[in-house]
């Protein structure tokens, strides 16, 4: 993969917009830039396709760097990301990250048709293909980053000894001394340089613990049916309780920050002390769904 050649900042803001219109969504971005964010990220699910999406938004700002988290290694062949990595790169003048993830085996398998396999293996040999893979037009910009959707320590380990470095989702501010490690130590057994680490952060700056609670629950439920969820809750000690049958305070407090901006800066803080590179905050509504301006706006950085 390529060495990381792009200044992260410490700052970000993830989310979808599939609930906005696209002229509404460059506002979004505009409203990023302009509140001192680092970069804008998108993911990819069964709303828009992200290359497209970026590209789209990308003219709203001069600034930021974009990325996908992630980009699922089962919607589009190895030579087909390629292209579409190297073309928002030039699109960008250079602002792009390129996130790469399994996805999860219902949405692979059920959805999409296809076989999801052993997802460490199925990632290394799409790394590989991704090297090997021919574009014929000229790179001014280079080759994008590529970090992967690590959770647990074999996919951390293939994202410090093959990629750039990992953007770990839906992880507890604990967690993140152990990816930080857990990546240092695969990219110098490699002899790689230093991994980046990116990491999502649900924030609702709302001081009234049912709603931020109820907000919070909303958001997670779209992940609880997901067994690589499932997998590294029980991995960082939570039990099926704490999802069984709603999300428990103890989780929902483990994934979103929420209370009182300074409060939700304290962990953001925190976050990037314990070794992320940058802090993608998901900026949710009331409703649970990301894509608050407000929200994103009044915990703006700096941290």
């Amino acid at each position: 993969m390529t060495r990381m050649t792009i200044a992260l900042g410490p700052a970000a803001v993830w989310s979808g917009l599939d609930h906005l219109s696209i002229d509404e969504a460059r506002d979004f971005v505009r409203r990023v830039d302009a509140a001192g964010y680092d970069a804008f990220w998108t993911r990819e699910g069964f709303g828009r396709e992200p290359f497209s999406f970026l590209a789209a938004v990308a003219a709203s700002s001069d600034r930021l760097t974009f990325g996908t988290s992630i980009a699922n290694i089962h919607a589009r062949d190895a030579a087909a990301m390629r292209a579409a990595a190297a073309t928002l790169m030039e699109v960008t003048a250079g602002r792009f990250v390129l996130g790469l993830g399994v996805s999860h085996a219902p949405w692979v398998e059920g959805i999409r048709g296809h076989d999801y396999g052993s997802p460490v293996q199925v990632m290394q040999g799409y790394l590989e293909a991704y090297g090997a893979a021919p574009y014929r037009v000229a790179t001014p910009f280079g080759m994008p980053p590529v970090l992967l959707a690590a959770l647990r320590s074999r996919m951390l380990r293939l994202a410090g000894e093959r990629a750039d470095g990992a953007f770990p989702y839906l992880v507890p501010s604990t967690a993140v001394a152990g990816m930080r490690r857990a990546l240092d130590e695969a990219a110098a057994d490699a002899g790689r340089p230093t991994p980046a680490l990116v990491v999502a952060q649900g924030v609702l700056p709302e001081s009234d613990p049912a709603v931020a609670r109820a907000a919070g629950a909303a958001w997670l439920k779209n992940y609880l049916g997901l067994p690589a969820y499932l997998a590294s809750f029980r991995a960082l000690g939570f039990v099926d309780e704490d999802w069984t049958p709603e999300p428990s305070e103890r989780l929902i407090d483990a994934i979103v920050s929420w209370g009182p901006p300074d409060r939700i800066r304290e962990r953001l803080r925190s976050i990037v002390d314990a070794g992320a590179d940058q802090v993608a905050v998901v900026p949710l509504q009331r409703d649970g769904v990301p894509g608050s301006a407000e929200a994103f706006e009044a915990v703006a950085p700096p941290w």
